[in-house]
C-alpha cells in the first residue's frame, strides 16, 4: 500500500491542486470554471507581485481571438472573488490596481498533500495515483502532457541496459539541477522550512463551528459542537484556549482573521464546519496561524452521531501534534476518556448547553428539563450531571432574580455528586460542588479546594478563575483575586463580567476612584451600578444617582438593582424614594420571589438597621448568595458594630 500525495497551493481555508485544478474550502470542492482557474493560478504563481490585464489576457485568450477583452476580465475576476468569498472593496486574496491588473495578497504555502474527497486513503500498488489520474485526464483534454521531463526519463529507466541507465540518471540530475537553478532557491527553501517546522502556538481560538445543515434549528448543534471542542482543548495546560463567551460574540462575523486574532490576543485560528443529518455528522476544521496567516492544518471527519462528541477530544489530540504540545499522561487519558452516547441523549444534552449559555431564568429552566431529559436517556453520562448542578445552582442565584437558593441548591448538590460518583476527572463537576459548598454550607476553604482540583483538571477555565477571584475577594484576600482575575480576563477578553469584578475588587478594598477608573468603557448596567456605589461613598449623590438610574433603567428593574438604588436615595436625603421602591419590591414579591437581601440593601437606605438586619438573618436561612459578600461590602458598613451582625458573620464561617 502506498499513500496517494499531490502537489498543492494552501491558502487560509483553500487548497488548490494544481494538477487536477481543484479548488477546495475546509476539504469541500468549491466549483469553479477553467478561467477562473487559471486566473487564480497566475496570481498565486506571482504571489504579492501585480499581475497585468494585458499578461491575464495573453494567458486566457489567443492572439486571434475576438472577444470583449475587459467585460470577460471583469467578470472572470468576479467570479474569483465569489469561489472566495472575497470583495472588491476589502480584499483577503485578490487586490485590485485600479486600471492596471491584480495581485494575490493572501499568505501562500506550497505543499504535498495528502488527499482524496478531503481525506486520507491508501492506493494499491497497481491501482492509478490520484496524481497520474489527472494528468492523464488534462493529456486527455490538451492533447498535451503536464508531466516534468524527470517523469518520462524515469518511465525509460526499468526496460535500459546497465549502462543506458547510468547515463539516464546522469541525465536526469542534471535536467533537476538546471530546474532548480531556475527557481528562486530561497523561496523554495524557505516553503520547505515552512513545510516541516511546526509552530510553537501559545494562545489559541475556537470559532463558532459554521452550520451547514440549512436548517437554523440546528444551530444548537453547531454551537454545542463548538462549546464541547473548547471544552476539551481546555483539558491541556498550553497553549491557552480563549473561552466559550468570547469566541461565540464572533458568530456570522465577517472580520478578518487576523482582526480576531489580534482582538483576542490568540496567534492560532480553528475554523470549521458541521452538517448533522440523520444518524450522521460530518465535521471540517482547520487551523490557521495568524501572523503570518497561513493554513496549518486541515482535516475532514465523518462520524456516527453516537461518537459526535468524543470526535472532540480527537481533533484536540491532533491540534496539540500540530502545534508541538507535549500532552502529559493525565492529559491523553483526559482527551480519550469520551464514549458513544445514545443519540436522544446526546442531543438533549447539546440542546441543554445551548439554552444554558443564556444565563436567563427562563433559559435556565429550559436547560434544566433538556439536562434531565439527557440523563433519562443516558443515566451514566456525567456531564450532563454537572451541568444541571450548574444550571440549578445559577437559577438560584440573586442575579437571576429566580426561585430562592434554599429550593435549587439541594437539587444542584444531588446533581453534582451523582458527576463525581461517576466521573471525578470531570472538571465542571469540581467547578460546580465549589459553588454549591458557599451556598449550602458557607463552606469556603472547602469550596477554594474545588475550584484548584477543577484548575488542575482544566487549566483554560476562564469561569474557574473568574469565580476563585470572587471567593477569594470575599475572604478579602483582594492581591490574589485580581491575580485570579486578571487570568480570566486573559482567557475571556471579551466577557464584561470579569473586569466588572476587578472593579468590584477595587470597591470592596475602598479604592473608589480606581473602581470608577475600571469600570470606564465598559458601558454596562452592572458598571453603571458599580460606578453610583463608588459615587455613593465618596459622597457625590448627584452622580451616583445617575449611574444607579441607568443602571435600572438598562436592566429592566431588576430587583437587585432597585435596592441599590433605594439605599442611596436615602443616603442622599430623598427617602420617599426609598420607601416608594420598598413598596414596588413587596407588591412584586407577592408573584415571584425576591432574596431577602435585596430588602435589606434597601431598607439601610432609611437607616433602618433593625428591618437590614432581620432582612439579612432571612437571607442566612435561605441561602441567599448575597451573604458571599457579608465580610467586605462597604454597603454593609453601617451594621459592623451590631452585635446581631457579628453573630450573622460567625454563622457564615467569616471570622470577624
Amino acid at each position: 500500500m502506498k499513500t496517494t500525495t499531490w502537489q498543492t497551493v494552501l491558502f487560509g481555508p483553500y487548497a488548490l491542486d494544481v494538477r487536477c485544478g481543484e479548488l477546495r474550502k475546509f476539504g469541500t470542492k468549491v466549483k469553479m470554471g477553467e478561467q477562473t482557474f487559471q486566473i487564480l493560478r497566475v496570481l498565486l504563481e506571482a504571489q504579492g507581485e501585480l499581475v497585468t490585464r494585458e499578461e491575464l489576457r495573453a494567458k486566457l485568450w489567443a492572439g486571434d481571438t475576438f472577444v470583449d477583452f475587459d467585460h470577460g476580465l471583469n467578470s472572470a475576476v468576479q467570479r474569483l472573488r465569489d469561489c472566495l468569498s472575497d470583495s472588491a472593496e476589502k480584499p483577503r486574496w485578490v487586490e485590485t490596481v485600479p486600471r492596471r491588473g491584480y495581485r494575490f495578497v493572501g499568505h501562500v504555502e506550497w505543499s504535498e498533500k495528502t488527499i482524496a474527497n478531503g481525506g486520507t486513503r491508501e492506493t494499491p500498488q497497481d491501482e492509478p495515483t490520484a496524481s497520474a489520474t489527472c494528468e492523464l485526464a488534462r493529456e486527455q483534454k490538451t492533447g498535451e502532457s503536464t508531466a516534468a521531463p524527470t517523469i518520462s526519463l524515469f518511465r525509460h529507466w526499468r526496460t535500459a541496459p546497465v549502462a543506458s541507465q547510468v547515463l539516464l540518471g546522469l541525465l536526469g540530475l542534471a535536467v533537476v539541477a538546471v530546474v532548480l537553478v531556475g527557481l528562486n532557491v530561497r523561496g523554495w527553501r524557505d516553503r520547505l522550512l515552512m513545510r516541516s517546522s511546526k509552530p510553537q502556538i501559545l494562545a489559541l481560538a475556537v470559532l463558532p463551528l459554521t452550520n451547514l445543515s440549512g436548517d437554523p434549528e440546528q444551530e444548537y448543534f453547531a454551537d454545542g459542537m463548538t462549546e464541547s471542542l473548547i471544552t476539551e482543548l481546555g483539558k491541556i495546560s498550553s497553549p491557552r484556549v480563549i473561552s466559550r463567551q468570547s469566541v461565540m460574540q464572533y458568530k456570522g462575523s465577517k472580520k478578518s482573521l487576523q482582526e480576531i486574532a489580534g482582538e483576542l490576543r490568540v496567534d492560532a485560528v480553528l475554523e470549521g464546519t458541521v452538517e448533522h443529518s440523520g444518524d450522521r455528522v460530518r465535521v471540517t476544521v482547520h487551523l490557521s496561524q495568524a501572523f503570518p496567516e497561513r493554513q496549518l492544518w486541515a482535516q475532514e471527519y465523518y462520524r456516527n452521531i453516537r461518537d459526535a462528541l468524543g470526535l472532540q477530544g480527537e481533533i484536540a489530540r491532533s491540534i496539540s501534534d500540530e502545534i508541538r504540545v507535549k500532552l502529559t499522561p493525565e492529559e491523553r487519558i483526559r482527551l480519550a476518556s469520551a464514549r458513544p452516547m445514545p443519540p436522544e441523549a446526546q442531543d438533549s444534552y447539546l440542546r441543554g448547553l445551548y439554552f444554558g449559555s443564556k444565563e436567563t431564568e427562563v433559559d435556565l429552566q429550559t436547560a434544566i428539563a433538556y439536562f434531565k431529559t439527557a440523563i433519562e436517556k443516558d443515566p451514566t453520562y456525567a456531564p450532563a450531571y454537572a451541568e444541571l448542578a450548574m444550571a440549578y445552582f445559577w437559577l438560584g442565584n440573586p442575579e437571576q432574580g429566580g426561585p430562592s437558593a434554599r429550593e435549587t441548591m439541594p437539587q444542584a448538590r444531588a446533581a453534582v455528586t451523582k458527576a463525581l460518583q461517576l466521573d471525578p476527572s470531570l472538571a465542571r463537576a469540581h467547578l460546580a460542588l465549589g459553588l454549591a459548598l458557599f451556598n449550602a454550607g458557607w463552606n469556603w476553604s472547602g469550596a477554594e479546594n474545588q475550584y484548584r482540583i477543577a484548575l488542575k483538571l482544566s487549566p483554560n477555565c476562564g469561569e474557574c478563575y473568574g469565580v476563585y477571584g470572587a471567593l477569594l475577594m470575599a475572604l478579602g484576600r483582594n492581591d490574589e483575586a485580581v491575580v485570579q482575575t486578571n487570568r480570566a480576563i486573559e482567557l475571556d477578553p471579551l466577557r464584561n463580567w470579569y473586569r466588572e469584578s476587578l472593579a468590584f475588587i477595587a470597591f470592596s478594598s475602598r479604592q473608589y476612584d480606581l473602581a470608577i477608573k475600571q469600570c470606564e468603557n465598559l458601558n454596562t448596567n452592572n458598571s453603571a451600578i458599580l460606578v453610583g456605589f463608588s459615587y455613593a461613598q465618596k459622597y457625590m449623590y448627584p452622580e451616583a444617582i445617575a449611574n444607579l438610574e441607568k443602571g435600572v433603567a438598562g436592566s429592566g428593574r431588576l430587583p437587585n438593582n432597585l435596592a441599590y438604588l433605594a439605599q442611596v436615595y436615602g443616603l442622599a436625603g430623598r427617602k420617599s424614594e426609598t420607601r416608594k421602591i420598598i413598596g414596588e419590591l413587596k407588591e412584586r414579591s407577592r408573584h415571584h420571589y425576591i432574596f431577602p437581601s435585596v430588602f435589606a440593601n434597601a431598607y439601610l437606605g432609611l437607616g433602618d438597621k433593625d428591618q437590614a438586619l432581620t432582612y439579612l438573618e432571612q437571607a442566612y436561612e435561605e441561602q441567599d448568595g448575597f451573604l458571599f459578600y457579608l465580610k467586605v461590602s462597604p454597603l454593609l458598613d453601617p451594621l459592623r458594630s451590631e452585635p446581631r451582625f457579628q453573630a450573622l458573620m460567625r454563622r457564615v464561617n467569616f471570622v470577624q
